[in-house]
């Protein structure tokens, strides 16, 4: 038995400069502020950023790096994006100075590239094309 109608809602963040994280995640995808949440007592500001209908991000302000990190921390790795067209993204992203870290064809023959927000957080983005075998799953 599992539980019925689970669905992804969102990641959350934790960022340095919250308004320079929602100007990259919108120049860089068009996400949209759709939520904002002024601090209160002990809860803390937040904002939701808009991908797509019903795919968010979370952003907390007042995140600080702490180095040095762990060699293998257990946790968050990644988030990935589905994008329509590989190129056309890093051609946009790279009118931002946004240059992907690594690239690559992976094992389903989806279309890979990882790139880092202002944070340091690894984002990957994958074009699924019809022969994947992602796409026929």
């Amino acid at each position: 038995m599992s539980i019925d109608g689970v669905r992804f809602g969102h990641v959350a963040f934790k960022v340095a400069d919250v308004e320079k994280s929602i100007r990259w995640y919108g120049d860089a995808f068009g996400a949209k502020v759709i939520y904002r949440v002024e601090p209160s007592g002990d809860r803390p500001e937040l904002m939701f950023l808009e991908f797509s209908k019903g795919q968010y991000v979370e952003l907390f302000p007042g995140g600080k790096n702490i180095l040095p990190s762990p060699p293998d921390p257990i946790g968050y790795i990644h988030f990935c994006l589905v994008i329509d067209n590989l190129e056309q993204a890093l051609n946009h992203l790279a009118k931002m100075n946004v240059k992907p870290e690594r690239k690559f064809i992976g094992r389903a023959k989806q279309r890979i590239a990882f790139i880092s927000d202002p944070d340091g957080n690894s984002i990957e983005l994958m074009e699924i094309p019809p022969e994947s075998e992602i796409y026929r799953a």
